[in-house]
């Protein structure tokens, strides 16, 4: 890239405009750190307003974080920032796995899941193996149905 006003400025417009989408991961910081390499092969410096323009480039759902990385601090440093929305990217996952991942033994010792409840309805579709009725299966005739 040459080091033209155009480019300078247009480099400048892109970091200045970045939005991170709603729902989106944080690779958004990937987005944020070329436009930041971008500026410094131009030879445009921004040291104290890097981690302000991350956190102003977040959508809403993280403004609470984006105030406790503010405010929490006496220096506000970009990679700090930075660290911080990486954490809080990877709690969001880890608690999205656990949370789909619960089983809860009954007495006997056998394992139930704890997700959603089946539809009634649709258990009626299921019919004995034995007496043909619906709501209810038997695989091996132990006693009549």
């Amino acid at each position: 890239m040459t080091k033209s006003l155009s480019n300078k400025l247009f480099i400048k417009k892109q970091l200045y405009s970045l939005r991170m989408k709603e729902g989106t991961s944080i690779l958004h910081l990937n987005i944020f750190n070329r436009i930041l390499s971008d500026l410094l092969a131009l030879e445009i410096k921004l040291e104290e307003d890097k981690a302000l323009l991350l956190l102003s480039s977040l959508p809403s759902s993280y403004d609470h974080l984006a105030t406790t990385i503010m405010y929490g601090k006496e220096n506000l440093e970009l990679e700090d920032a930075r660290q911080m929305l990486q954490n809080n990217e990877l709690m969001k996952k880890t608690d999205s796995t656990e949370a789909s991942g619960l089983f809860v033994k009954d007495q006997r010792g056998r394992s139930k899941s704890r997700g959603p409840k089946r539809d009634p309805e649709a258990s009626s579709s299921f019919s004995c193996y034995f007496c043909k009725k619906p709501g209810h299966i038997k695989k091996k005739l132990t006693r009549r149905c």
